[in-house]
């Protein structure tokens, strides 16, 4: 029996109804399968599985993994992995949970077919809140377009910035969409991503991400603009209007938004950060 026989069966069996809320949309080709394994190289590591699913990846990760922590929020898709898919493996730890209000282990490597619907969360809680040294990811193909983006493209964006200051990350694969059980709207890629510091300073991590998701709401027009723009109506930052003339951003503010590369906005954001005015205090 096949990936796609099996899973056809399970849901026949046990009665499941792919929840369109929760993303569900079952991997059944057992060619692609295999390979995001294999491009996962995880034999003999500690190995988190986000959205196990019917266990399509999770039972081959299980095959070569030191350990497999495997989290599923539906209760009835537990059910069928401990009953029928994983009843034979001893390295699979199965967690009930929704993993955003999760804390996770420590694991060598995250694996995911990542639920459209919580994609963007998902990625910044692996970058923000999650230890781990590499993630293989199957993502919508837009997101993973927009993740992988040059400066200047139309898919580069807020994603890519932010997420370059955690991650390398390259393009390993597409996925078509009819390898899904119900099929999605639009195909998927694989992504990796491999932890690292940022090639560059940020001085404070929190204010680089603000601003880098701000000024992409302005992403075509000149920086000088944009950041009128963002700190007047949409930040609760205040800035010293002394910024706009500091000599070190002068070979910033006439480029526009979409052409900075994730470093100069890492230089942007330690700037301004001597430009910030408290709250009660004028410049």
């Amino acid at each position: 029996m096949n990936l796609r026989e099996r899973t056809l069966v399970l849901i026949k069996k046990y009665s499941i109804v792919p929840r369109k809320e929760l993303g569900q949309s079952f991997l059944v080709n057992e060619r692609v399968a295999r390979r995001i394994v294999e491009l996962s190289e995880v034999d003999d590591l500690v190995v988190l599985e986000v959205g196990a699913g019917l266990g399509a990846l999770t039972e081959p990760l299980a095959s070569r993994a030191k350990l497999v922590y495997a989290i599923e929020v539906d209760p009835l898709l537990c059910k069928v992995l401990r009953e029928e898919v994983l009843k034979g493996y001893d390295n699979v730890v199965l967690i009930e949970a929704d993993f955003l209000k999760f804390t996770p282990p420590s694991v060598d490597v995250v694996i995911s077919n990542v639920p459209y619907n919580i994609a963007t969360p998902l990625l910044f809680k692996l970058a923000q809140k999650c230890f781990f040294s590499r993630a293989v990811l199957t993502l919508q193909k837009e997101l993973a377009l927009r993740i992988t983006s040059k400066p200047g493209t139309r898919d580069y964006g807020r994603l890519t910035v932010s997420l370059d200051a955690f991650f390398s990350s390259r393009l390993l694969m597409l996925v078509r969409k009819a390898d899904f059980y119900p099929e999605p709207e639009v195909d998927s890629a694989v992504v990796a991503f491999e932890r690292r510091k940022p090639p560059y300073e940020i001085i404070d991590m929190d204010l680089h991400l603000e601003l880098v998701k701000w000024l992409f709401t302005q992403r075509n027009k000149l920086l000088r603009r944009a950041l009128r723009t963002v700190t007047s109506k949409l930040l609760s930052l205040k800035l010293d209007d002394k910024v706009y003339s500091d000599a070190r951003l002068e070979g910033y503010m006439n480029k526009r938004v979409r052409d900075l590369k994730p470093s100069d906005f890492a230089y942007i954001s330690n700037v301004l950060k001597e430009y910030l005015i408290s709250e009660g205090k004028k410049p």
